[in-house]
């Protein structure tokens, strides 16, 4: 009998909780309900398995950074929780990605193509590097940031190097 009045409180208690309200943080006043967009927009679905993205937005050119010797330096950047590389699409880059790819890899840096012309020259990268994520990305903001004027790099939360 007890065992049948504590079911029930706690069904009591669930079915409460079902109709609660959700609690609103921010509302920007654009909220619109989900009935007012099309059925085919309302659903996403995975990409088939052998989908490829392909990146369209190239050539990517960052002015304030290019080819050229860097200093070791101490920096401090705890937020970055993972080391990215900057390269260029040109023979150093190329050089020095397949000079430090075990490094890169154990590391398990993300690296940045600051100047990049063809899909081509990325693939040629992605290759060099052993398969590790290498993304084209306009390097001005980073550069300015950084204080960076010059690649290949290795960045990390601590200190930047070649």
């Amino acid at each position: 009998m007890q065992h049948k009045i504590m079911r029930s409180i706690l069904l009591v208690f669930m079915v409460a909780e079902l109709k609660a309200e959700p609690l609103v943080i921010y509302d920007s006043g654009n909220t619109k309900p989900l009935q007012s967009f099309p059925k085919t927009i309302r659903y996403q679905f995975a990409a088939p398995e052998n989908y490829q993205a392909e990146f369209n937005g190239l050539p990517v050119v960052t002015s304030s950074m290019s080819l050229g010797r860097i200093k070791t330096r101490v920096i401090n950047r705890p937020f970055l929780n993972q080391p990215i590389f900057i390269v260029g699409a040109d023979a150093l880059s190329l050089t020095w990605l397949k000079e430090h790819r075990q490094q890169l890899k154990k590391y398990n840096a993300t690296g940045i193509v600051v100047n990049v012309k063809t899909q081509k020259e990325l693939k040629q990268l992605v290759q060099a590097s052993g398969g590790l994520a290498i993304n084209p990305v306009v390097g001005d903001k980073i550069s300015r940031q950084l204080s960076l004027k010059h690649y290949p790099a290795l960045i990390s939360a601590t200190q930047i190097e070649q």
